[in-house]
This record gives structure tokens, C-alpha cells and sequence, in this order.
């Protein structure tokens, strides 16, 4: 990573402003079928959250972008894919489908997939972040990092729980064992 510019990174385009900050990456396990047998497969995806304003609200009023000379405002965590693409076609961005993000008009309604606008904004982002990448290129190992510190984190804050939980178990065990050993005097 560069340490010239902190998080958020910023992108000026011709219409308007965008705001990139690095994820965790995103993991999942599938199935891969391999002739009769079927084994399951880690995919790590590397992720950015990118706005048009720099709250990462998706709010017109705070940042936005023109599209023949309407403002609109948009917020999408962004999936980079692997060289296959999905489906095998040779795409290497993916939106990832969550909760309150999208594109919106200056009247803070969703934009359709249909309008001529979705996928101006859309080609805009793609634009944007393939500047990102460039300016950037460690930015997946670091989005790699982030998913294994937090994972490590978990897993360090439940083996923390499971010594308590086997400390009280003890002291408990020991409590009992007082009892058995009075009852034999």
C-alpha cells in the first residue's frame, strides 16, 4: 500500500467524486464437483466499500456524481473477482448485493437496474476503482490481512472464553470433590 494517502482514497472524475476504503476480504467455501466426488473449495475475495460521499452513506446531499445533469449519489461494497470472472465471463468488479447501499436520485430514491443512469454510474465505478487497483496494487493483500486478523481475533477471543469456561469448570470440579472427600471422613 501507499502511504502517501491515507484511507479513505479519493478519486476525482469529470463528474464528480468517489471514495474508496479497504475491506476485509470476503470468504466462502463451495462445492467443486471432481468427476463422482465433491470436495469443498475456500474462495477469498478481496472487497472495497466505494461512495459518492465520504461517509459512506450514499447521500446526495453530501457527495454526488452527474449524470446528464442529474445528481445522483452512490455506496456499494465491490467484490474484486478472480481471472475467471463469474460465470466464466471476463468481468473483474462484481457489486456485492447489501443492505441500504445502492444508487440513488437526488430525491433519495433507488435507481433501477434499468435506467440509463445505473449503468452510467456503474461504468463510472469501474472506472474509478481500476484506477484504485492501479494506484494500489497491494490493496487485496491488505483486504486479505483484514479477514485474518479479524478471523485470528475470533478465534483468539474464543479460546480466551473456553480457558475461563474450563478454569471455572475446575474450580467447580474441585468444589464437588471437596464434598465426595468430606463425606468419606
Amino acid at each position: 500500500m501507499t502511504d502517501n494517502q491515507p484511507e479513505p482514497y479519493e478519486y476525482e472524475i469529470a463528474d464528480g467524486k468517489f471514495h474508496i476504503k479497504i475491506l476485509a476480504a470476503q470468504r466462502k467455501t463451495r462445492p467443486h464437483h471432481n468427476g463422482w466426488t465433491t470436495e469443498m473449495v475456500e474462495e477469498i475475495r478481496a472487497r472495497v466499500q466505494m461512495a459518492t460521499d465520504p461517509d459512506f452513506e450514499g447521500r446526495v446531499s453530501h457527495g454526488f456524481v452527474k449524470v446528464r445533469g442529474r445528481k445522483y449519489a452512490a455506496e456499494h461494497t465491490v467484490i474484486r473477482l478472480g481471472p475467471e470472472g463469474y460465470l466464466g465471463q471476463p468481468q473483474t468488479w462484481d457489486r456485492e448485493a447489501t443492505y441500504g447501499s445502492g444508487t440513488r436520485n437526488e430525491l433519495g430514491r433507488g435507481v433501477s437496474y434499468e435506467q440509463k443512469a445505473y449503468d452510467a454510474i456503474r461504468e463510472m465505478e469501474f472506472e474509478v476503482l481500476d484506477r484504485f487497483e492501479k494506484d494500489n496494487p497491494d490493496w487485496a493483500r491488505e483486504s486479505y490481512r483484514r479477514l485474518f486478523e479479524r478471523n485470528r481475533d475470533n478465534k483468539t477471543g474464543e479460546a480466551k472464553t473456553l480457558r475461563q469456561q474450563a478454569t471455572n469448570a475446575d474450580r467447580k470440579a474441585r468444589e464437588w470433590q471437596k464434598r465426595i472427600d468430606a463425606l468419606n471422613v
